[in-house]
C-alpha cells in the first residue's frame, strides 16, 4: 500500500474514468437540500429540538425526506396545545403527497396522452428509417459515399427509385428503355466509389503513420519532463484522461472496410440516425395532421380573376348571325352552317368532326390526339371545294381556338389506355375547366344564341333585311337585345365562378350548369385527387422530400389559372367581315381598330369585291358585332370605358377589380395568392404582347375602348409593350421562382448537410488525432471538443432543416395574415382618404377616389413587393436555424454550409436579370413592330 491506496484502487483510479462517481455528483448533489429544509421547518416549531443532527449543515446528505418526516412524527404530540406543530406536520404531509402526484401526471401526460399515441418507445422508433428504399437523403448518401448495406436505399440494392409521383427514374438491373433519369447497375460500390474508397484510405493511412510519430512524440517528452521533475510522467501528465484519448485515438484511426476508419463510420452512422431522426418527426407531424400542412384545399388554392367573356360572346353572336344570314341568302329552311372540329387537311383517319350539342368533351380529346389547342370552325365541308383548307372546311362565319392547357385523357383505363400509350391522367380540375369552355361554345350556338326573343335572327328576317339597302341597317338594334346580351354576359360570368368552385353567386341560383359536366366543380375535383394530400410515394422520400409537396401549391395554382384564363378566342371573325377588314387596310391611311369591320368607308370602297347579297351581310355582320361596343352594351365582363385613357388600359389588362382581388379571400395561403397573380401576370402579359404585336398598337385590347383611333393606338403601342415586360417579369418570379424557393432553400439545406458530412469525413482522422495530448481533463480535452460538437451537428442538422421549413412556413403565413387585416386601412390613410368622413358626412366626398384602376395597379405591385420580401425573410429560416441553433450550447462550430451564398437571393437576382435582358429583346423589336403602324 502506498500513500493509503491499495493496488486495486491504484487500478481503478489509473483506469477507469470514474463515471458512477461523476454522476451521483450530477443528479443527487442538489436534492440533499430538501431534507434539511424541511428539518429547518420543523425546528422552528419545536418537532425537532435545536441541537439535533439534521439540523447541523455538516449533515446534509447523510438522511432523507423519510428520515426527517419520521423524526418529526415521533416528536409530535396530538393535543390543542400543539395545533401549531400539528398543522404544519400536516401540510408538509401533504404538500409532499402532491409533489408525488404532480410527478405522476407528468410522467402519464408524456406517455399517454391521444396525440402522443404514436410516439415510438424504442430507439429504432426514433433514430431508424422504416423504409430506407426511397429515402433522399439515403439515396444522396449513397450516391456520395458507396457504403453497400449501411443506407439501404434503392441506389444500393438496384431497385427502381421512383419519382413523388411513383414512377420510376432509374432503370433496374439488366433493364432497357431510355426514358428514364439514369442507369442502376444495382450495387454499391459503383466505379466512382471504389477509386473514393481508394483515395480515403490513402489519407487515413497517411494520417495514422503522422499519428504515430506524433505519440513517439509525447512518450519522449514524458520521459525527459519525468527526468527533469523528478515526477512520475511529468507534471504536465494527465493519469486518468491521457492514456485513455490514445487508446481511443488509434482506436478511431483503426480501418474499418472500404477505405474508411472508425471515426468515419461515426460520422456516417451519426448521419443514418439523424436522418431517421428527422423523417421519423416529419411522419409523426404529417400522421397527426387531419389536412395537409398548409391547410385545406380551400385555404391553398386562389380563386383567378373571371376571364373577360364579352368578347367571346361577340364572336358567337356574330357568327351566328352569320348563320342566319347565309340561310336566308341562300333561300335555305334549314342551316347550311355547322361547328366542326378541324386539323391538317392531311392527318388520318379524320380531319375534322362535325359538332352537335350531345358530342362529348371525350370525342374532342380523341380527335386532338395531345395537341395543345383545339380549332372550331363555324362553316361547310367539301372535300372539292376546300381541297386546302383545315378540316376542308371554310371559315364561312368565323374560328375559334380553345387552347388545352392539360390535354391527357381524364383516365388511364379502358380505350384510353390503347389510345394513349405511356398514358398520364389529366389533372382533373383542369379538365374540368376545359370541358366547361367547351360545354359554353355548344350551349351560346346551339341554345344561348337561339331564343325565343330576342336572337339573331331578329336581324336578318325579322326585319326584312335584305329588302333594305345597304345603308338602312343602323337601326336593327332594338335595346332589348342589348339588354339581352348584358344579362348573358352577367349569367356566364356568374357561370363561370360557379363551375370553378361551386358557389353560386348570392344574386343567382345553381346555373345548372355543372350537371353537364359531371355536377362537381373544378376545385372540387382537384382535392379529391389526392395529389394535395402527403400521399405514400412522397411520404417515402422522408425528410428530404418534406419541401416537395410544397411546390405542388404553384404547380396546382398554375394549372387551375392557366385554364380558367385559356377562354376560347376567336382566331378569324366571319369570312365576309375579314375581306371587309382586309379591303380597309388596302384603301386607308389609317384604320381604327374598333371599326374596322364597318362597311362604311371614307372612300365608299370598303365593300368592293362583294355581291349584292354579301354587302347586305356585311351591315348585319357589323351591327351584331358593333351591339357589343356601344351604348349600355359592353365589351368587357366589369367594366364600361371610362375616357380615361391609362384607366381603361388598366381596366382592360388587369379587369376592374385588377390584381387588387388577389386579397379577396384572406384566408388563403399566401403563395397561393402569389402563385395566382404571377400567372395572370403572365397570361394576360402575353396575351397583350400579342395585341401589341398585331395592329401595331395592341389592337383587339384597344377595340374594347372605342374612343381610341388607330393612330393614338399606334402612340400607346410603346407604354402596353413596356407595362407588359413588367407584368412579364413579375410573373415570371412569383409564378416561377417564389413558389421555388422553399424547395430551393430546403433542397440546398439538404446538399449542404451532406457537404458537411464529406466535410467530416476528410476531418475525422484529424479529429482522432486531436485526442493525443497528455494535459487537461476530460475524454476530448480542449482540442477535439469541437469534434464532438460537429459530429452531434451532423447527427441534429436534418431535424433542424425541417424545423425551419415549418417555421418558414407558419411564420409566412402569420405575417402575411395580419397585412391583410391592416392593409386596407393602410391604403386608405396613404392615399389620403378619410373614411370618418365619408362615414359621417363631413367635407367633400372622395369615394371615388378610394380604389381607382390606377390606384388598385400600384397598390398591388406594392403589396405583392411586400409579401415577396416577407416571404425571402421566412424561407431562410431553412438555413438559419440549423446553421445557428448550436450556440445554444454555448459553441459556435461553423460547416460548410453555414458558408454559403444565399441561395435564393442568387436565384432571384439572376432571374431577374435574365428576364430583364430577354424580355428586353423581346420588347424592343415589338416595339419597332409598333412603330410601323405610327408611319405614314
Amino acid at each position: 500500500m502506498i500513500l493509503g491506496l491499495t493496488f486495486r484502487g491504484f487500478l481503478r483510479h489509473a483506469a477507469l474514468p470514474g463515471f458512477r462517481a461523476r454522476f451521483q455528483d450530477l443528479f443527487a448533489s442538489g436534492f440533499r437540500y430538501i431534507p434539511y429544509f424541511i428539518a429547518l421547518v420543523y425546528g422552528v416549531v419545536r418537532l425537532l429540538p435545536p441541537n439535533h443532527p439534521y439540523l447541523l449543515p455538516e449533515n446534509m446528505g447523510r438522511y432523507g425526506v423519510r428520515h426527517v418526516i419520521a423524526e418529526a412524527a415521533n416528536n409530535l404530540v396530538f393535543s390543542r396545545r400543539n395545533i401549531d406543530q400539528i398543522l404544519l406536520f400536516v401540510c408538509i404531509l401533504f404538500g409532499m403527497v402532491l409533489l408525488v402526484l404532480q410527478i405522476g401526471l407528468l410522467c402519464g401526460a408524456i406517455f399517454f396522452q391521444p396525440v402522443m399515441a404514436a410516439m415510438p418507445t424504442t430507439f429504432p422508433g426514433f433514430f431508424i428509417t422504416a423504409n430506407p428504399d426511397q429515402d433522399l437523403a439515403h439515396m444522396m448518401m449513397d450516391l456520395v459515399f458507396g457504403v453497400p448495406d449501411l443506407f439501404q436505399s434503392c441506389i444500393d440494392s438496384g431497385g427502381g427509385c421512383v419519382t413523388s409521383e411513383g414512377d420510376p427514374i432509374n432503370r433496374p438491373a439488366g433493364g432497357t428503355g431510355t426514358d428514364w433519369a439514369f442507369e442502376n447497375p444495382g450495387g454499391l460500390p459503383l466505379p466512382v466509389h471504389t477509386g473514393l474508397h481508394q483515395i480515403f484510405q490513402f489519407y487515413n493511412i497517411g494520417l495514422t503513420v503522422v499519428a504515430f510519430f506524433i505519440a513517439v512524440y509525447f512518450i519522449v517528452t514524458i520521459l525527459f519532463e519525468t527526468a527533469e521533475s523528478g515526477t512520475p510522467f511529468g507534471r504536465r501528465f494527465n493519469k486518468v484522461w491521457a492514456p485513455l484519448r490514445f487508446v481511443i485515438a488509434f482506436g478511431l484511426l483503426f480501418p474499418v472496410g472500404f477505405g474508411y476508419n472508425s471515426a468515419q463510420y461515426i460520422v456516417l452512422y451519426a448521419a443514418k440516425f439523424g436522418s431517421g431522426f428527422a423523417t421519423n418527426g416529419w411522419n409523426l407531424f404529417t400522421d397527426t395532421l387531419t389536412t395537409s400542412y398548409l391547410g385545406g384545399l380551400q385555404e391553398l388554392a386562389a380563386e383567378p380573376n373571371i376571364p373577360e367573356v364579352g368578347t367571346l360572346l361577340q364572336f358567337m353572336f356574330a357568327a351566328k348571325t352569320c348563320a342566319e344570314a347565309e340561310k336566308i341568302s341562300g333561300g335555305f329552311t334549314t342551316p347550311t352552317i355547322f361547328p366542326y372540329l378541324v386539323k391538317d387537311p392531311l392527318a388520318v383517319p379524320v380531319n375534322h368532326l362535325e359538332i352537335a350539342y350531345s358530342t362529348p368533351y371525350a370525342d374532342l380529346l380523341q380527335f386532338t390526339n395531345g395537341a395543345t389547342q383545339a380549332i372550331i370552325r363555324f362553316g361547310t365541308y367539301s372535300e372539292e371545294e376546300n381541297p386546302r383548307m383545315m378540316g376542308h372546311v371554310s371559315p364561312t362565319c368565323g374560328e375559334l381556338t380553345l387552347k388545352l392547357s392539360d390535354p391527357r385523357p381524364p383516365s388511364c383505363t379502358g380505350a384510353w389506355t390503347a389510345s394513349w400509350p405511356g398514358c398520364e391522367p389529366a389533372e382533373p380540375g383542369v379538365q374540368a375547366m376545359q370541358e366547361y369552355y367547351w360545354f359554353i361554345i355548344k350551349e351560346m350556338w346551339f341554345f344561348a344564341m337561339d331564343t325565343p326573343d330576342p336572337y339573331p335572327e331578329n336581324l336578318v328576317n325579322g326585319t326584312a333585311a335584305f329588302e333594305k339597302s345597304p345603308g338602312q341597317h343602323d337601326t336593327l338594334l332594338p335595346q332589348v337585345v342589348k339588354d339581352w346580351m348584358i344579362g348573358l354576359q352577367d349569367f356566364y360570368r356568374d357561370d363561370l365562378r360557379e363551375a370553378m368552385t361551386g358557389d353560386p353567386p348570392p344574386s343567382m341560383p345553381s346555373s345548372g350548369i355543372l350537371g353537364f359536366i359531371g355536377g362537381t366543380d373544378a376545385l372540387t375535383l382537384m382535392e379529391a385527387s389526392g395529389r394535395w394530400a402527403i400521399g405514400p410515394e412522397l411520404r417515402a422520400k422522408g425528410w428530404g422530400g418534406a419541401a416537395i409537396w410544397y411546390n405542388r401549391v404553384a404547380e396546382m395554382n398554375g394549372a387551375l389559372t392557366t385554364a380558367v384564363l385559356n377562354i376560347p378566342l376567336p382566331s378569324r371573325y366571319p369570312a365576309i367581315m375579314e375581306k371587309v377588314y382586309a379591303k380597309k387596310r388596302q384603301i386607308e391611311e389609317k384604320v381604327n381598330f374598333a371599326t374596322r369591320f364597318n362597311p362604311k368607308s371614307t372612300t365608299e370602297a370598303a365593300t368592293e369585291g362583294l355581291n349584292g347579297d354579301e354587302q347586305k351581310i356585311a351591315y348585319i355582320l357589323w351591327n351584331a358585332f358593333n351591339m357589343w361596343q356601344e351604348g349600355d352594351s359592353v365589351s368587357t365582363t366589369y367594366t364600361q370605358p371610362t375616357g380615361n385613357a391609362v384607366v381603361d388600359i388598366i381596366n382592360a389588362l388587369f379587369g376592374t377589380e385588377g390584381l387588387f382581388s388577389m386579397r379577396r379571400n384572406d384566408n388563403v395561403h399566401p403563395l397561393a395568392q402569389l402563385t395566382g397573380v404571377g400567372r395572370s401576370l403572365i397570361e394576360t402579359s402575353l396575351r397583350n404582347l400579342t395585341y401589341a404585336s398585331v395592329g401595331g398598337a395592341g389592337g383587339a385590347l384597344l377595340a374594347q375602348i372605342s374612343q381610341f383611333t388607330g393612330a393614338t393606338a399606334a402612340n400607346f403601342s410603346s407604354f402596353l409593350v413596356t407595362i407588359s415586360m413588367i407584368g412579364l417579369t413579375a410573373g415570371f418570379i412569383l409564378f416561377y421562382i417564389v413558389p421555388f424557393l422553399p424547395f430551393i432553400y430546403f433542397f440546398f439545406a439538404l446538399g449542404g448537410w451532406v457537404k458537411g458530412i464529406f466535410e467530416a469525413m476528410v476531418g475525422a482522422p484529424l479529429w482522432a488525432m486531436a485526442h493525443l495530448r497528455i494535459d487537461g481533463n476530460g475524454l476530448s480535452g480542449q482540442a477535439a471538443l469541437s469534434g464532438y460538437y460537429l459530429i452531434f451537428e451532423v447527427f441534429l442538422r436534418p431535424i433542424l432543416i425541417v424545423f425551419g421549413l415549418l417555421a418558414s412556413i407558419s411564420i409566412f403565413s402569420a405575417m402575411v395574415s395580419v397585412m391583410n387585416q391592416v392593409f386596407d386601412l393602410v391604403v386608405a390613410n396613404t392615399g389620403g382618404f378619410d373614411v370618418t368622413a365619408e362615414l359621417t358626412g363631413i367635407g367633400a366626398s372622395k369615394i371615388a377616389e378610394m380604389r381607382s384602376a390606377i390606384d388598385k395597379f400600384f397598390f398591388t405591385v406594392i403589396y405583392t413587393i411586400i409579401v415577396y420580401l416577407m416571404g425571402m425573410s421566412s424561407f431562410k429560416l431553412v438555413d438559419l436555424i440549423p446553421n445557428n441553433i448550436l450556440r445554444w450550447m454555448g459553441q459556435a462550430v461553423a460547416t460548410f454550409g453555414d458558408q454559403r451564398e444565399d441561395i435564393g437571393q442568387s436565384l432571384v437576382g439572376s432571374s431577374t436579370v435574365g428576364a430583364q435582358q430577354t424580355l428586353g429583346s423581346i420588347g424592343g423589336g415589338l416595339q419597332g413592330l409598333a412603330a410601323l403602324g405610327k408611319r405614314p
